[in-house]
């Protein structure tokens, strides 16, 4: 190598066919000796990254680490001054690649082999740096579901207070974790996520403290305000639409179905009776105008496709509303023209209305888990079922309707027009209704296809469907109570975000308060230590014989501690 660095025609930059310089060849095959004869010749290849599609660490430093060779990784960074904070094409340092690895173990262990070589201050920074998307490692394993890499890097911040025997007292740092200040939390990144095992966060330290906190704190008093305002509103429009304006049609007017017609704008608003209803009609549309600004926010941050894709994971409640909301202005302008057809969006919002009413049940365990079987079976099997049937219903009601087409109309009322007909298909695959075979028809494929369309549809399909959700429960049963409380935290922070000023609290605890850095927060967690963990905490014995002199201020001191758990800040911003 000494032989080959020191010729004029060799260029020490060559990159091999994954893009890799030499440096990286030798930290591959374990080359020590190698390695400082590289870098001896040739020192500015310790800041060149390796390009490749193959994504191990472009930089030597993150490559070394990644290999898991303490030996090379500390001769790169002490001896040649690898950078720590060195940010790769994708914005990645060494701690951001190792979260990224699959050999969990080995990559816990060269994250804190790197971070003890370096001080304390230099490592924080590095661990506070953004990748592209706006990741620090911490962020990054919370986004990539690693469990295993986002406990021990929660760990490492972690301060054991107190200890009494096994129990001990223990503060986790709440920077990038809560949504307080934070466009880009872990909790939003784990109530947004898209991937299974991001999900099981919800039940790692200290984010199920951090929510169950959240929740008792504010969470659950807001979220039965929320719901009975809700019901509320909902009472107020279903009454004004029971008593919208409508007048008894005159003589000779209409048909012989149709006896009421809708008032004109004018009639509409006459009598002490007409000024309450409006009263209601006004609240019904500010709160319609409420809700569909309110989902603005949440549109453009994910985007038209994320928002509409949220809809299988968290329920199709924003669309609903949004879709109410559309219906209440349409009603309304139809109301001003004094347009008959006031009645259809009326009709359709106050359905869809009350329908999301079921979004909160989810502040309710038993309810809350129910309502997620009812969405994950409306969308994995009778979505998809019912795509596959309307095909084939409408195939046979065109069937149907051109062989009955030649038939006497008052005889089959309900087959001589196409949607009737379908209508009656639809009947029929339900079992509610039979078709009206004629006794003597020039058409036997009739009897034929009407017995292919039963065994087809009503037996085979409709079975099929309740088999698939047979199946689709047992498989969601297992996990319903994970997906319930990931609806239940971003329910937590949708209140959390649109909950006025003054009533924003902030949980945990401030930093002042445990003479900790001021501009941090903090959550207390009681933490059961195992036999070592009680056997290295444990005092010496004079020690030990000296604090049972001042058991009482120590148990005083101890209450005060615990207490601060339940400290809020209400927001000033």
């Amino acid at each position: 190598m000494k032989t080959l660095l020191q010729r004029e025609d060799i260029d020490p930059t060559f990159r091999g066919s994954f893009g890799e310089t030499i440096l990286h060849t030798a930290i591959l095959n374990g080359q020590k000796e190698v390695l400082k004869v590289i870098l001896d010749y040739a020192p500015s290849l310790i800041n060149e990254p390796m390009v490749s599609d193959k994504y191990i660490g472009e930089y030597p430093l993150s490559f070394a680490a990644c290999t898991g060779d303490e030996e090379i990784t500390k001769l790169l960074f002490v001896v040649y001054g690898a950078p720590l904070n060195a940010q790769d094409s994708l914005g990645n340092t060494v701690f951001h690649t190792l979260v990224l690895q699959q050999n969990k173990d080995t990559a816990c262990h060269m994250y804190n082999f790197i971070v003890d070589l370096v001080p304390l201050k230099d490592s924080h920074c590095a661990e506070h740096l953004e990748n592209n998307d706006g990741f620090t490692p911490l962020k990054l394993a919370a986004n990539e579901g690693n469990i295993e890499m986002f406990s021990y890097l929660v760990k490492r911040q972690k301060k054991i207070y107190w200890t009494i025997g096994t129990i001990s007292y223990s503060i986790y740092d709440l920077t990038n974790i809560d949504t307080w200040m934070a466009q880009k939390s872990v909790l939003d990144i784990i109530t947004s996520s898209q991937k299974p095992q991001v999900r099981k966060l919800v039940d790692v330290t200290p984010i199920k403290e951090l929510l169950s906190q959240k929740w008792k704190s504010f969470g659950y008093k807001s979220f039965l305000v929320w719901m009975f305002s809700y019901v509320a509103y909902m009472v107020i429009f279903t009454t004004i639409s029971l008593f919208r304006p409508l007048k008894p049609l005159e003589s000779g007017e209409g048909d012989n179905i149709t006896v009421m017609r809708q008032k004109t704008i004018l009639e509409s608003y006459e009598s002490t009776e007409d000024f309450l209803r409006l009263a209601g009609e006004l609240i019904t549309l500010f709160g319609a105008i409420v809700i569909f600004v309110s989902e603005i926010p949440l549109l453009i941050k994910l985007g038209p496709k994320k928002y509409i894709g949220n809809a299988s994971t968290g329920g199709p409640f924003s669309l609903l509303m949004v879709a109410y909301s559309l219906l209440i202005f349409s009603a309304a302008v139809l109301r001003i023209l004094g347009n008959q057809g006031e009645a259809i969006p009326l009709s359709l919002a106050l359905i869809i209305g009350w329908c999301n009413l079921i979004y909160f049940a989810r502040g309710f365990k038993m309810l809350g888990q129910f309502s997620i079987m009812i969405q994950k079976i409306i969308f994995t099997d009778l979505l998809c079922w019912f795509c596959l049937v309307f095909i084939i219903i409408i195939g046979f009601s065109s069937a149907f309707y051109v062989m009955y087409q030649t038939l006497e109309p008052e005889n089959n009322p309900y087959l001589n027009d196409f949607p009737k007909m379908l209508y009656s298909a639809i009947e029929m695959m339900m079992g509610l209704t039979n078709l009206q075979l004629p006794t003597a028809t020039s058409f036997p494929l009739i009897h034929v296809a009407y017995s292919v369309y039963m065994v087809f549809v009503y037996l085979l399909l409709l079975n099929m469907l309740i088999a698939m959700m047979e199946d689709t429960y047992w498989r969601i049963a297992q996990e319903k109570e994970e997906l319930w409380k990931i609806q239940v935290a971003a329910t937590i922070l949708l209140l959390e975000r649109h909950a006025p000023r003054f009533l924003k609290v902030r949980t945990g605890i401030p930093g002042s308060a445990l003479g900790l850095d001021d501009k941090k927060w903090y959550i207390g967690v009681e933490e059961i230590l195992n036999e070592d963990m009680t056997e290295k905490l444990k005092p010496p014995i004079a020690l030990y014989k000296k604090s049972m002199l001042c058991w009482d201020k120590i148990r005083r001191n101890i209450s005060l501690i615990i207490s601060m758990s339940d400290t809020s800040e209400v927001t000033v911003l």
